[in-house]
Protein backbone atom coordinates (compact mmCIF):
# COMPACT_ATOMS: atom_id res chain seq x y z
CA UNK A 1 0.00 0.00 0.00
CA UNK A 2 1.31 3.58 -0.64
CA UNK A 3 0.65 5.48 2.26
CA UNK A 4 0.46 8.81 0.47
CA UNK A 5 -2.86 7.35 -1.58
CA UNK A 6 -4.44 5.38 1.75
CA UNK A 7 -5.78 2.30 1.42
CA UNK A 8 -8.14 1.31 -1.19
CA UNK A 9 -10.58 -1.37 0.26
CA UNK A 10 -13.34 0.64 2.26
CA UNK A 11 -13.83 4.08 1.59
CA UNK A 12 -14.74 6.59 3.66
CA UNK A 13 -16.39 9.45 1.79
CA UNK A 14 -16.51 12.32 3.64
CA UNK A 15 -13.48 14.39 5.05
CA UNK A 16 -10.70 13.12 7.38
CA UNK A 17 -8.64 15.57 8.23
CA UNK A 18 -9.20 18.79 8.75
CA UNK A 19 -6.43 21.37 8.51
CA UNK A 20 -6.12 24.66 10.23
CA UNK A 21 -3.44 27.52 10.17
CA UNK A 22 -4.40 30.45 12.39
CA UNK A 23 -1.53 32.72 12.07
CA UNK A 24 -2.31 35.43 10.11
CA UNK A 25 1.17 36.24 8.45
CA UNK A 26 2.96 32.69 8.38
CA UNK A 27 2.59 30.27 6.22
CA UNK A 28 3.23 26.01 7.44
CA UNK A 29 4.45 22.87 6.41
CA UNK A 30 2.49 20.43 7.83
CA UNK A 31 3.35 16.50 7.74
CA UNK A 32 1.47 14.31 8.86
CA UNK A 33 0.75 10.43 9.37
CA UNK A 34 -1.09 8.09 10.29
CA UNK A 35 -0.56 5.17 12.32
CA UNK A 36 -2.87 2.47 12.20
CA UNK A 37 -3.00 -0.32 15.08
CA UNK A 38 -0.13 -2.39 13.86
CA UNK A 39 1.85 0.78 14.34
CA UNK A 40 2.14 0.69 10.19
CA UNK A 41 1.81 4.31 8.29
CA UNK A 42 -1.65 4.02 6.52
CA UNK A 43 -1.13 7.66 5.71
CA UNK A 44 1.81 10.03 5.21
CA UNK A 45 1.63 13.46 3.73
CA UNK A 46 2.89 16.99 3.55
CA UNK A 47 0.71 20.13 2.83
CA UNK A 48 1.49 23.55 2.69
CA UNK A 49 -1.07 26.10 4.48
CA UNK A 50 -0.82 29.13 3.91
CA UNK A 51 -2.00 31.93 6.37
CA UNK A 52 -5.43 31.71 7.94
CA UNK A 53 -5.85 28.48 5.76
CA UNK A 54 -8.41 25.71 6.36
CA UNK A 55 -7.94 22.70 4.59
CA UNK A 56 -10.00 19.63 4.34
CA UNK A 57 -8.54 16.11 3.10
CA UNK A 58 -10.31 13.01 2.51
CA UNK A 59 -7.95 10.69 3.01
CA UNK A 60 -9.98 7.02 1.82
CA UNK A 61 -9.22 5.01 5.02
CA UNK A 62 -10.88 1.97 6.23
CA UNK A 63 -12.90 3.46 9.57
CA UNK A 64 -10.76 2.99 12.51
CA UNK A 65 -8.81 4.77 15.54
CA UNK A 66 -5.66 6.04 13.82
CA UNK A 67 -2.45 6.85 16.12
CA UNK A 68 -1.83 10.77 13.64
CA UNK A 69 1.46 12.16 14.48
CA UNK A 70 2.00 15.91 13.07
CA UNK A 71 5.01 17.98 12.46
CA UNK A 72 5.28 21.48 11.65
CA UNK A 73 7.86 23.56 10.07
CA UNK A 74 10.39 19.98 10.58
CA UNK A 75 10.39 20.70 14.50
CA UNK A 76 7.11 21.61 16.61
CA UNK A 77 4.92 18.08 16.77
CA UNK A 78 2.22 16.69 18.64
CA UNK A 79 -0.17 13.57 18.64
CA UNK A 80 -3.43 12.15 19.40
CA UNK A 81 -5.19 8.87 18.70
CA UNK A 82 -8.29 9.60 16.45
CA UNK A 83 -11.41 7.87 14.74
CA UNK A 84 -11.34 8.32 11.61
CA UNK A 85 -14.42 7.42 10.02
CA UNK A 86 -17.66 9.62 8.07
CA UNK A 87 -18.92 11.65 11.10
CA UNK A 88 -17.71 15.17 11.80
CA UNK A 89 -17.14 13.29 14.84
CA UNK A 90 -14.86 11.00 13.36
CA UNK A 91 -12.12 13.30 11.91
CA UNK A 92 -8.88 14.17 12.92
CA UNK A 93 -8.13 17.80 13.23
CA UNK A 94 -4.87 19.85 12.88
CA UNK A 95 -4.75 23.04 14.50
CA UNK A 96 -1.57 25.28 14.02
CA UNK A 97 -1.07 28.64 14.74
CA UNK A 98 0.71 31.21 17.55
CA UNK A 99 4.15 28.84 17.97
CA UNK A 100 1.81 25.72 18.87
CA UNK A 101 0.29 22.80 17.14
CA UNK A 102 -2.77 20.18 18.35
CA UNK A 103 -4.17 17.11 17.04
CA UNK A 104 -7.93 16.37 18.03
CA UNK A 105 -10.42 14.30 17.00
CA UNK A 106 -13.61 15.62 15.46
CA UNK A 107 -14.42 19.26 14.12
CA UNK A 108 -16.73 21.37 16.27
Amino acid sequence: MDPSVGDERLLVSDETLVLRNYDSETTHEVTVEFHNADDEIAFQRTYTLTPQAVTSIQTRLPRAVYHVDVRVDGADSSSADCLVGSAPSETALVEVGNGLVSVAEGVA
